[in-house]
């Protein structure tokens, strides 16, 4: 054990000094640390996009719940029922206070994501400013693998998402066995 500790220790310090050399081997790994770095900054732009789509489905769903409750405010005036009218404007007025909150919430993920862009951009260019730069990692266009890895992501998801329903539906017939 000792032994691999001490060259460990020795790979980091000739690492080191390769680095601090400018040998081309480092100027490899540092060319392949910004194209990480540019695949991990697109995906999160990715999950950005997703999460303003997502904001502004919901949105889009409190108008409309607002629009729900200003009718059935409506018509509970029209049958004089002023208790049911009262109730009605109190959730319009939650709901139009949450799409409003959620409207600033997509301007500033916007504003979020617009830099995020521009950082992106100057990235890129320092990363095709960099000599003999590959411009692929593992001979494939940065952006799929990035999509790839979102895929690998959603499925990655779907895979946790089945297995928490699986546990719920075990103790759920647990607790169905120990009921009889």
């Amino acid at each position: 054990m000792w032994e691999d500790w001490k060259k460990a220790w020795r790979d980091a310090v000739e690492n080191f000094r390769r680095e601090l050399a400018g040998d081309d081997v480092a100027s490899d790994n540092r060319t392949r640390a910004m194209q990480r770095d540019v695949m991990s900054m697109r995906s999160a732009a990715q999950k950005l996009d997703a999460e303003i789509r997502r904001t502004r489905r919901e949105a889009e769903s409190e108008r409309e719940n607002e629009a729900v409750c200003r009718r059935r405010e409506q018509m509970a005036r029209a049958v004089p029922d002023e208790e049911t009218a009262r109730i009605a404007v109190e959730f319009a007025v939650r709901h139009a206070e949450r799409a409003g909150i959620l409207g600033r919430k997509v301007e500033v993920l916007e504003a979020e994501r617009g830099l995020l862009e521009r950082d992106l951009q100057s990235m890129e260019k320092v990363l095709a400013e960099q000599p003999d730069a590959p411009h692929t990692l593992d001979d494939r266009p940065i952006r799929e693998i990035v999509e790839e890895r979102a895929v690998e992501d959603r499925d990655f998801g779907r895979l946790e998402r089945e297995a928490r329903e699986r546990a719920a539906q075990e103790k759920l017939d647990e607790l169905k066995r120990r009921m009889r």
